[in-house]
């Protein structure tokens, strides 16, 4: 629908090196770090805390833009979370995990959510 954005490299370029690296800086930490951390509970009960640690600090700390903003990215971080560590429990591996989180940081335009250019008519 506004496809004329994605040539200004203002908004290309941050949305391109965000899907790269942020997935690799986040899944360490989050399945990684903190599953590994909890992996003397029972699975469910670390899969839903770090899940629900994910998701609140997304709603926290993460992006404060009109679009990534309320119940809405709670819900769904923290679906992901469960997803993500219910594939790390069982594989034991960051691979697929990265891999899916690029591609929803890569295809929700995650650049332009941190750049707020969903909100107030500016797309």
């Amino acid at each position: 629908m506004h496809y004329e954005t994605l040539g200004v490299w203002q908004v290309w370029l941050p949305w391109i090196l965000l899907a790269l690296i942020n997935p690799w800086i986040e899944e360490f930490y989050w399945r990684g770090l903190l599953l590994e951390y909890t992996k003397n509970w029972s699975n469910w009960k670390a899969i839903i805390f770090t899940s629900l640690v994910f998701a609140f600090s997304h709603a926290v700390f993460g992006v404060n833009s009109e679009l990534n903003s309320g119940l809405t990215v709670i819900i769904s971080t923290f679906i992901m979370g469960v997803i993500w560590g219910l594939v790390f429990k069982k594989t034991n591996s960051l691979r697929w995990i990265i891999l899916a989180h690029f591609l929803v940081d890569f295809f929700n335009l995650s650049a332009a959510s941190f750049l707020d250019l969903y909100g107030k008519g500016n797309w």
